[in-house]
């Protein structure tokens, strides 16, 4: 099934004299690979499709699903900064797992795809983990003051929209480079941003605040990226 028919087609089709003239054949493929770090790593698993008018034939909008993980080592897990203050959480091990839907824009020069994309809506599911929770200066007056020096359990966020832009979502976006280096396989360099977020899990019903009454916690990412990218049949 073609995502694209209904979503762009329909935008190509009103800004250009005609119908048929100006579109050209929906591209599809999957991209396997991974982010790679120093104590961390992102296998991912990513369907798109491309479309775009035969007048810029160079210009391609695209659609799809990524299916990703993201595991790292030792970590700290930040609040909102409120106030000036910014509480942490520190985690021996970080995990998720997601599944996205995705936008992206490329444009193709010879044999090479210049992209970015970005997820707009995931799922996301991760064990729970335990971060401590560390205040060198109390706060007599803090909201987390009942869980100072204290281990508190946390999970990531289930239900995740725009993690580009909004913090207390988790997600992944991309910039990269496709060679094609045949008809129907190549390689893909990148770079993958992406964001984690914990929420702190409920102790007895009650939720659990830090200070300035956060339950999230999140980080930012960056990894360098490689993946063989297969083209699939129109």
């Amino acid at each position: 099934m073609k995502i694209l028919k209904g979503l762009i087609l329909i935008l190509l089709l009103n800004t250009t004299s005609t119908h048929a003239q100006y579109t050209s054949p929906i591209a599809a493929g999957v991209d396997v690979g991974t982010g790679i770090g120093s104590n961390s790593w992102a296998p991912s698993i990513m369907y798109h499709e491309e479309l775009g008018p035969q007048r810029l034939p160079w210009l391609r909008l695209g659609l799809g699903f990524r299916a990703w993980g993201y595991y790292g080592g030792r970590d700290n897990l930040s609040t909102e900064r409120i106030a000036g203050v910014k509480d942490y959480l520190e985690y021996r091990d970080v995990s998720v797992n997601g599944i996205s839907f995705l936008a992206g824009v490329s444009v193709s020069f010879w044999k090479l795809d210049f992209g970015v994309n970005t997820d707009l809506l995931g799922f996301t599911y991760g064990s729970k983990r335990h971060g401590y929770y560390e205040k060198p200066i109390p706060d007599p007056d803090g909201t987390g003051k009942p869980h100072y020096d204290q281990w508190l359990a946390g999970k990531p966020t289930m239900f995740n929209a725009l993690p580009l832009a909004l913090r207390r979502n988790t997600g992944q976006s991309e910039a990269f480079v496709r060679f094609r280096a045949g008809r129907k396989v190549g390689v893909k360099l990148g770079y993958t941003y992406g964001r984690l977020t914990y929420t702190t899990k409920k102790i007895d019903g009650f939720n659990v605040y830090l200070d300035n009454s956060q339950r999230h916690v999140s980080k930012t990412y960056g990894l360098p990226y490689v993946a063989l990218a297969f083209a699939l049949e129109d």
